[in-house]
């Protein structure tokens, strides 16, 4: 009487049985025998090293070491409401101008002060989203979104800020 044929493999792979297919694996390899004792009987490991994150009381509850950590720095959030703040400043000199302008002769000493407060104002507020902006980013830290839109926005108040001066060169010169 003939031995019955093994079905074949239904492997993913392709039709036809696999080296190992319903045979044994060669002795010693995988009957765990082969790692050192005391490597995987959890020895290796502190009591509670893996309690149930969900428990209050465990070490790993909300006070302990898997406490989630920051999503962001503050010097991210610095960067940003810096960015967002020379963008107000912007805002409310574009908006007073006008009435500056209406009110008084165009060379009174209130558009000067206005000019020149806008111009200190916004490249102080631009530097620092600039500034701690690259260094988040260089960094890494967490929160980086914060720090490229704060970079970004402070970026482009200082070429406002270049372009106006350039502006007032140009008015003198032509």
């Amino acid at each position: 009487m003939s031995q019955p044929e093994p079905p074949p493999s239904a492997s993913p792979y392709g039709a036809g049985p696999g080296p190992y297919d319903g045979a044994a694996h060669p002795p010693g390899a995988f009957d765990g025998a082969a790692h050192l004792p005391g490597a995987f009987d959890g020895a290796a490991y502190p009591p509670g090293a893996y309690a149930d994150v969900r428990s209050p009381s465990g070490p790993a509850g909300p006070s302990g070491p898997s406490a989630a950590p920051p999503r962001r720095s503050g010097l991210a959030l610095v960067s940003f409401w810096a960015g967002v703040a020379t963008v107000l400043v912007g805002a409310v000199y574009t908006l007073a101008l006008p009435v500056v302008i209406r009110s008084m002769s165009f060379a009174s000493m209130s558009y000067v002060t206005l000019q020149a407060g806008h111009g200190i104002l916004s490249v102080v507020l631009a530097l620092v989203a600039v500034v701690t902006g690259l260094v988040v980013l260089v960094r890494r830290a967490p929160g980086t979104g914060f720090a490229a839109a704060g970079t970004a926005l402070g970026a482009a108040a200082l070429l406002s800020v270049v372009l106006g001066l350039l502006q007032g060169v140009l008015l003198r010169v032509l």
